[in-house]
């Protein structure tokens, strides 16, 4: 008996599976009811899910050419307000001597860091693109969860392009440094021209700076004259012809910082994809950078940091207008706000090359 109850029961879940959504509810069915157990239903409601393994690819998707990251880390703020509180620091703090000598029963000196408390609010930043039912009904279950992917994939990494383009004009402005450590190269100075001394004009740079950089960064233009440049390589080989190619390390060393960055990204400025008018994300100038790996918005000294509200989002959402028999909008993005945190804490070479 029990056999042929659930014979029946997957027999009428097949029949109904066939069924448009109109029939079944002319027989007395919720339309709700209807609408997933018809053919049309079922595809809405199992097409495309997001599992832990798409949120997960989102999640961890990075783009290696992209250096955003690198240049003002991400801080995951602890709550889900997308208003927050950050402090621009008063870099001297990192300078002062403190009584640090406790008493058997006394208590340690108290310090307290200025800054100026300045309100900061994280944004959406994300797309979505839409794919049809008509597509999606010619593959099978393994080929949609691969299309599925790579959409997310596509959409996440345009996020971070997008990303990459306001860290990158947040370097390039001069103002977001303090008074002397940032300038435009004198065309004498690029590293265009043969005989410039950019070994001691980096060097200036980096010991001028209030708190020194602890990385360097630029794109692959500058790098490519950079580790040519006969000043560099005679710095690195003194007894040399100041020809050669010196190594991400080997500048590094020279230089005294901890890591070389260089932004690979590259942008269109033409609206119509069918003509790009392609340019390096990362213009041609050459920055230093502070960082303190354990720095949040409130806290250590670093020239910029991103505050992140949440995880990246990873969503796939049923739409009827879409075709004729509707289809899916897939979606991803984040909430972040980029903030130049410390003024002191870096140097910007504009312009080094044309």
């Amino acid at each position: 008996m029990k056999k042929f109850f659930l014979v029946f029961i997957v027999a009428l879940l097949c029949g109904a599976s066939f069924a448009g959504a109109e029939t079944l509810q002319s027989l007395g069915l919720p339309l709700a009811f209807c609408e997933m157990i018809s053919q049309k239903g079922i595809y809405s409601a199992i097409l495309l899910p997001i599992t832990e393994q798409q949120t997960g690819l989102v999640t961890a998707y990075a783009n290696k050419k992209m250096i955003a990251d690198e240049v003002m880390p991400i801080d995951k703020l602890l709550k889900p307000n997308l208003g927050f509180e950050w402090f621009e620091r008063t870099v001297g703090d990192a300078f002062l001597i403190q009584e640090t000598a406790v008493g058997r029963k006394s208590r340690p000196n108290q310090v307290y860091f200025s800054g100026e408390k300045k309100p900061g609010l994280a944004k959406a930043y994300g797309l979505e693109a839409p794919l049809s039912n008509e597509d999606l009904e010619q593959l099978d279950n393994d080929q949609r969860t691969k299309v599925l992917d790579r959409t997310l994939e596509g959409l996440i990494n345009r996020v971070l392009l997008s990303r990459e383009v306001r860290v990158a004009n947040l370097v390039a402005n001069l103002t977001n440094y303090l008074s002397g450590q940032s300038k435009v190269v004198d065309n004498v100075d690029k590293l265009t021209v043969a005989n410039a001394d950019i070994f001691g004009l980096v060097s200036d740079m980096l010991e001028n700076a209030l708190v020194r950089p602890t990385m360097l960064g630029m794109n692959t233009k500058v790098w490519g004259k950079l580790r040519t440049h006969a000043s560099i390589i005679n710095a690195l080989f003194p007894n040399g012809n100041g020809s050669g190619v010196a190594s991400r390390e080997q500048i590094a060393e020279l230089f005294e910082v901890d890591k070389i960055v260089i932004g690979q990204a590259m942008v269109s400025t033409n609206k119509n994809p069918k003509a790009p008018i392609t340019s390096q994300c990362w213009g041609n100038h050459l920055f230093g950078l502070h960082q303190e790996e354990l720095s949040t918005m409130t806290e250590g000294i670093t020239w910029g940091m991103t505050a992140q509200v949440g995880e990246r989002i990873a969503e796939s959402n049923e739409d009827k207008t879409i075709g004729l028999k509707g289809g899916v909008i897939v979606k991803s993005g984040f909430y972040v706000d980029e903030v130049v945190v410390g003024k002191g804490a870096g140097f910007l070479l504009k312009d080094i090359t044309t």
